[in-house]
C-alpha cells in the first residue's frame, strides 16, 4: 500500500486592489490602518509619475509623495472579502480632526490574483519604459549626427566658393 501524506497547505492569501489611495497616504499608514482587520502580508502602493508630481510642484502644490493606486495581500482571503464588502464606499472615519477623515474607500477584491501578476506586470512594464527610452536615445543621436554631418557639408561648400 501506498500512504500519501496529504500537504498541509497555509490559509490561501487574498489580494485586495484600491482603485484610489487618499492623498498622501503611504504604505505604512495603510497597513496600520488594515492590520485592524486580520494579518496583512504584502503592500503595494503604486506611486504618482514624476512628470505629474513636477508639474504639482511647479505650480504650488504639495511636494509630499502621493500613490495613485494599491494593493494589499492579505494572509487569508475570506479576511479579505470582508474587508471588502464591510469597507467599499464608506468613508476612512477616524477622529473628526483627522486628515482621512472624510475619503471614501474605494476597493475591490481581486479573487484567483497572485502576487507573482503584479511583480510580472511592474517588470513589463519597466522593461517596455526602459526600451522606449532607448528608442528614443537612439533617435536623437542619429538625429544628431545627421546636423553634424549637413554643417561639414556646408562649411566645406563654402571654402569651395
Amino acid at each position: 500500500k501506498q500512504w500519501y501524506q496529504r500537504r498541509v497547505r497555509g490559509p490561501k492569501p487574498g489580494v485586495i486592489y484600491l482603485s484610489r489611495v487618499p492623498p498622501y497616504m503611504k504604505p505604512n499608514k495603510m497597513r496600520n490602518i488594515m492590520s485592524q482587520f486580520g494579518d496583512i502580508g504584502r503592500i503595494f502602493l503604486q506611486p504618482e509619475d514624476t512628470d505629474v508630481r513636477k508639474r504639482r510642484k511647479i505650480t504650488g502644490g504639495s511636494g509630499k509623495k502621493k500613490f495613485t493606486e494599491g494593493w494589499i495581500e492579505f494572509k487569508r482571503k475570506k479576511i479579505a472579502r470582508a474587508v471588502v464588502a464591510a469597507l467599499n464606499g464608506n468613508i476612512i472615519g477616524g477622529k473628526k480632526g483627522s486628515y482621512y477623515h472624510d475619503d471614501i474607500w474605494s476597493m475591490k477584491y481581486l479573487p484567483r490574483f497572485k502576487w507573482a501578476h503584479l511583480t510580472e506586470k511592474l517588470a513589463y512594464d519597466a522593461a517596455v519604459r526602459r526600451k522606449r527610452l532607448q528608442t528614443e536615445l537612439s533617435q536623437v543621436k542619429r538625429e544628431t549626427s545627421f546636423f553634424l554631418e549637413q554643417v561639414d557639408k556646408k562649411k566645406q561648400i563654402t571654402s569651395i566658393k
